[in-house]
């Protein structure tokens, strides 16, 4: 059975995102991030394209009334919607629409920068992470994730999309997974100057929604919804059998189950 309601999600893009992708992935691999990074009260700290601010918020809470956090998106949208939400209880977030390449922060002011699945997306990588060493006290620590090796689930979707609504449509899901070496991302930082740089490959265990319910969701939370929104009604309706069907080996009691791996890097200024 299809989930047809779901495929025009209300909300803009930045409210689906958080609605949708919040809960199910970006939840799911923070927590590997925030055990890296281990925060600590008092400390200060930069989320790097924070999105809605899942990050920035539990920052917030770790680091405690006597710590700050500087959260910052280039999407308006997005800050829009982050600054809609309550912060922890006595807890101050410093929100900013800024490009990672360019960051309004001034230099050696925080101890620690965060940024969660965002670096994949710079159009400059190098220059954004110049840009988190530069905002960095000295001795403070960078740490980023990104997604690892593409997933067998993610791979059938993309194959659909590009199957049936649009060859061009595999891009975005190619870049979300476009730094899955933890030696290249660690290249990186090393590049950029951080020292005693380390990367790991954790696994998250991403449990989705049903195959059709997921599917729609994630189209429209991202870029690919406007083009899917004009394909004929019968090119939805065969990517969406398509992934339904090839998508039951992952199925569990009406989950979708998908352990992704994440790269995460560490380095020092």
């Amino acid at each position: 059975m299809t989930t047809h309601s779901y495929r025009n999600l209300s909300g803009s893009g930045a409210e689906n995102y958080e609605r949708y992708f919040v809960p199910t992935i970006a939840t799911a691999v923070s927590a590997d991030l925030l055990r890296v990074a281990g925060l600590q009260p008092g400390e200060r700290v930069a989320d790097i394209a924070c999105g809605t601010g899942i990050i920035a918020r539990r920052a917030a809470e770790l680091v405690g009334p006597t710590g700050t956090v500087t959260a910052i998106d280039i999407s308006e949208e997005m800050i829009d919607v982050a600054k809609s939400i309550t912060p922890p209880t006595g807890r101050h977030i410093d929100w900013h629409v800024a490009d990672a390449a360019a960051l309004p922060l001034p230099d050696e002011t925080y101890d620690v920068v965060l940024c969660q699945m965002g670096l994949m997306f710079m159009d400059d990588r190098s220059r954004a992470i110049s840009e988190m060493r530069r905002v960095l006290n000295g001795g403070g620590r960078v740490v980023v994730n990104t997604p690892g090796t593409i997933q067998p689930a993610f791979e059938l979707m993309e194959r659909a999309l590009t199957k049936h609504i649009n060859s061009d449509l595999g891009g975005f899901v190619r870049v979300v997974f476009s730094l899955p070496d933890p030696e290249l991302l660690a290249s990186l930082l090393g590049a950029a100057g951080f020292a005693d740089v380390s990367a790991t490959t954790p696994t998250a265990r991403l449990d989705l929604p049903a195959p059709a319910e997921f599917l729609w969701q994630y189209i429209n939370l991202t870029p690919i919804g406007p083009f899917v929104a004009e394909a004929p009604e019968s090119a939805k309706l065969a990517m969406e059998r398509e992934v339904v069907d090839s998508w039951q080996p992952y199925v569990a009691e009406g989950r979708t189950i998908v352990e992704q791996p994440m790269v995460i890097a560490r380095g020092v200024r």
